[in-house]
């Protein structure tokens, strides 16, 4: 059995890191330019783009951040390694706030 581990990961995030969401959050996709990640046990909500979007689609903890990277580029043009390192902020954000994390073997 695996177990998502959501905050205080051990190893730093990086191209390799294969991340996943956290499947008690709730998705709503609002329009074209962005979509509500809503945390029904916290009662919070975060607004995300719909790059992050594309992004938090991507993370199903089998593909790594380098492969996501990758299927962002074949979608969008202009993701250079500024975007890179704004994608890798993203999910250092999405990981602070419990929404994504690493699945662990038990």
């Amino acid at each position: 059995m695996r177990e998502l581990v959501l905050k205080n990961l051990d190893q730093e995030i990086n191209l390799e890191t294969c991340l996943a969401v956290n499947p008690n959050l709730v998705l709503r996709i609002e329009d074209d330019d962005c979509a509500l990640l809503f945390d029904p046990d916290q009662g919070s909500v975060q607004m995300l783009n719909c790059t992050a979007v594309e992004v938090w689609q991507q993370l199903d903890g089998e593909r790594s951040l380098h492969e996501v990277i990758e299927t962002l580029k074949n979608l969008y043009d202009g993701i250079d390694e500024v975007a890179v390192q704004q994608i890798l902020s993203l999910v250092k954000n999405l990981v602070d706030l419990g929404a994504v994390g690493v699945w662990e073997k038990n």
